[in-house]
């Protein structure tokens, strides 16, 4: 039983030995809050800045806001692009990037907001046109 147990141990450290860090294929994640305030329609409004601290450029950059209620039901998501749908645009590494995007929830019902950043290498394949 006890080779059991230890193989499996070993075997899950081999696994996350064997991934690669974020760091080392670039990693695009928020550089400071992100400011929430509310527009000239009365819609919520979140602008902040991103970051690639990686060492590759990526593309194809969203920024997701999902707000929920108090029983963690999704009242609304929204997202938008950083390259304005170019997809031929890039995030270099160190390179900073500025965001905005609105939401027309009652700001009264939001509970709880989440941020989500997706992104792809840019060593992949590219998008097509």
């Amino acid at each position: 039983m006890k080779k059991i147990i230890f193989a499996a141990i070993l075997m899950f450290f081999a696994a996350a030995l064997g991934c690669d860090s974020p760091s080392e294929n670039g990693a695009v994640q928020l550089d400071g809050p992100i400011l929430e305030s509310m527009d000239a329609d009365s819609n919520l409004e979140f602008n902040g800045a991103l970051i690639n601290t990686g060492d590759s450029p990526v593309r194809s950059v969203y920024v997701v806001i999902v707000l929920k209620d108090q029983d963690g039901n999704v009242l609304e998501a929204n997202s938008v692009s950083i390259f304005d749908e170019d997809p031929n645009a890039l995030l270099y590494p160190s390179e900073r990037v500025f965001f905005s995007l609105s939401v027309a929830s009652d700001p009264n019902r939001v509970f709880s907001k989440e941020v989500e950043i997706y992104y792809e290498d840019a060593s992949d394949s590219p998008p097509s046109s």
